[in-house]
């Protein structure tokens, strides 16, 4: 079959009646579940999976072709409107896409988003339709080393992102490092700071980090004990049109193009992902502007760029997918997970005999980032009125959603415990001016650069690798080098605010601390821990200590002595932020001793009882019935939908014994 004719076939797949109806309702459902905060697709995704067990594979490919298209733009609006990413790929969005709507543009920042997304799409795809027929020499130009140096690049571009200073920066970068060291060497598999716990083999989960540096962090912020106003954003500004917003895209058409080309790049490279695509895209677009002192306070740019790498990374994600059976991206890993339920087979037949196959995929891929793109623009003046929804109303939902929905991933408790414990550092970094986004970045990062450092070293010492001869690696140094340059010279362009009520001086401290003691866990046991871990720690901890005493010379009065109780109170939180903070933190506490459900239950009698501020009938009856019906629901969800089999709680435990 001639490739006219497959991709004939594949287009009637899609635009046939009845089967356009699959990718259309695919792509609606992606939109609701990357729209709800804490949902995701990918839990959606695995529950879809169950029913799509006798489907035809033309059918199937529709499904998951809308699946992976629709989630990527709607989980932007989440973090334009509540600084909440929908999706773990919209997490750079959120950089400069909430400071506009703060500042009273969020239907223009809404159509921006719609615009890049639908033109990194098309991007995307025909960059993949071009590259189908020399896909094999181009993907096995990119080994251990180009993918190590992706990495590096991706590192460097962020800590110049001007959020903070670069003390700071590189401070949350090391951070992120560190935190991805945790688990076991990828090379010897020898555990490293997993402290004895089982669930620690594999390190912490990169979903349940950035449900809770995220997600966690911002609905400590939505349950204050007192009624949020319904705007915070400053409706005195003007300029929030819907066509300015599209026309900015054109406007910045150079950028568009290149960020494109970015998350193309990027998503053809088998497991690094569209969140990585997003940030080197984000890093690219305030390094080539002259005029960057905006980024991070709602510049356009800023949604342009990772808009339109993320959703160009899908089209070239899928290329290593259908060529060897790599997933690209995250959502590729359960595009792989889908081929072999099916019995569908990646490789050459994908790009011969079930050609027709390929381009279905494709298209439903492209179909649904088109539509997502004209129904969020449709639908822009009522969603920008959502952020005059009292949205305290909706926290509580959204943080019980959030922590069932990252224990269903892997069905383990250690992974809430994971998402509170990165929520509550992500709330004290965000409420203190400590820039996340070179920590979460890092933390993504980290893993796939220790494997192919380790792996390029190897190849290296037995002469099987030789970078001067590969120009993939050349290109990647000169791109490190020019990054490194632009830093150089624009090391003075922000100016970090002075600390406040010494909280810099806290939190540089307790890090340092932290980072002290696991750097000597490192240095007692040097069997188990490699150079690179080591040396990480030990980086850490230099810089870390560097940010400690530059707040301290930046205290004022110097005069005065820093003393424990200083030390608590410049970790102390405003009163109106103590109860969510206590709950979110109680939450582990709770579900350790009761187990998930009763957990879930006794929370939120707890918090509702607590908000209602009497102790009468009423709010008792009311708190109990609030706690009875969240705990039903979550017994239904894990039981009937999830069906997880999750240990009891410690106290049942211990009366089972008895």
């Amino acid at each position: 079959m001639s490739w006219f004719d497959a991709f004939a076939a594949g287009a009637s797949n899609v635009f046939s009646w009845p089967g356009i109806l699959i990718p259309v309702a695919g792509t609606l459902l992606a939109m609701i579940t990357s729209f709800l905060p804490g949902i995701g697709n990918t839990s959606m995704v695995v529950l879809v999976m169950v029913f799509t067990m006798g489907w035809s594979p033309e059918s199937v490919l529709l499904m998951f072709g809308a699946l992976t298209g629709g989630a990527t733009f709607m989980g932007s609006i989440t973090a334009i409107l509540f600084n909440i990413p929908g999706n773990v790929s919209s997490t750079p969005t959120l950089l400069d896409g909430y400071p506009m709507a703060q500042q009273g543009r969020p239907r223009m920042a809404i159509a921006c988003a719609a615009t890049a997304s639908a033109v990194g799409s098309l991007f995307g795809v025909l960059v993949l339709l071009a590259a189908l027929p020399i896909v094999r020499p181009l993907l096995l130009e990119f080994g251990p080393l180009e993918r190590l140096l992706i990495g590096i690049w991706g590192l460097v571009t962020i800590i110049s992102v001007p959020t903070s200073s670069k003390l700071k920066a590189a401070v949350m970068t090391a951070l992120g490092l560190l935190a991805a060291s945790f688990g076991q060497d990828p090379a010897s598999g020898l555990p490293r700071w997993n402290f004895g716990v089982t669930d620690m083999s594999q390190g912490f989960n990169v979903v349940a980090m950035m449900l809770g540096m995220f997600t966690f962090s911002e609905l400590i912020e939505w349950m204050r004990t007192f009624r949020l106003n319904k705007s915070t954003a400053d409706d005195s500004k003007g300029g929030d049109s819907i066509r300015e917003g599209v026309m900015a895209v054109f406007r910045n058409l150079g950028l568009t193009i290149r960020s494109s080309s970015i998350g193309t790049l990027v998503g053809m490279i088998p497991g690094v992902g569209g969140t990585v695509a997003g940030f080197v895209a984000y890093g690219h677009a305030v390094q080539s502007t002259p005029d960057n002192s905006e980024f991070g306070k709602g510049d356009i740019r800023g949604v342009i760029a990772p808009e339109a790498a993320v959703d160009a990374k899908d089209g070239g994600s899928l290329l290593p997918a259908v060529a060897f059976g790599l997933p690209g991206s995250e959502a590729g890993v359960a595009l792989i997970a889908v081929f072999t339920m099916h019995g569908i087979v990646p490789g050459m037949a994908m790009l011969t005999t079930q050609l027709p196959l390929t381009f279905t995929l494709i298209l439903a891929l492209l179909f649904s980032n088109l539509l997502t793109s004209v129904v969020g623009v449709a639908l822009i003046l009522w969603l920008a009125k959502l952020r005059k929804l009292p949205i305290e109303r909706i926290a509580l939902p959204c943080l019980v959603i959030s922590l069932v929905t990252v224990v269903q991933i892997n069905g383990l408790l250690f992974d809430l415990y994971t998402a509170v414990g990165f929520g509550v550092a992500g709330y004290y970094w965000r409420t203190h001016g400590w820039p996340r986004a070179p920590f979460v970045i890092a933390f993504v990062l980290g893993s796939l650069i220790e494997t192919n450092l380790s792996l390029s070293l190897q190849l290296i010492d037995i002469g099987r690798l030789q970078p001067l001869q590969r120009p993939g690696c050349i290109a990647l140094v000169l791109l490190i080098a020019g990054s490194l340059w632009w830093m150089a010279r624009h090391r003075g362009a922000v100016k970090e605010r002075a600390p406040q009520q010494d909280a810099d001086v806290s939190i540089g401290l307790v890090s340092t601390i932290v980072i002290g003691v696991l750097l000597a866990f490192a240095l007692a046991d040097r069997a188990t821990y490699s150079a690179y871990a080591t040396s990480v720690a030990a980086v850490c901890l230099a810089f870390a200590a560097a940010a400690t005493a530059r707040a301290v010379l930046a205290r004022q009065p110097r005069s005065q002595a820093f003393s424990p109780g200083m030390l608590a109170a410049g970790l102390a939180p405003p009163p109106e932020h103590r109860l969510p903070l206590l709950l979110i933190v109680g939450l582990p506490v709770l579900v350790w001793l009761t187990g998930l459900v009763e957990g879930v239950g006794l929370a939120v009698f707890a918090w509702t009882l607590a908000r209602a501020g009497r102790s009468g009938v009423r709010a008792w009856l009311v708190a109990a019935v609030s706690g009875a019906v969240y705990m039903l629901a979550t017994w239904w969800f894990v039981n009937e939908v999830a069906n997880l089999m999750l240990p009891r709680g410690a106290l049942w435990q211990l009366f089972a014994s008895d």
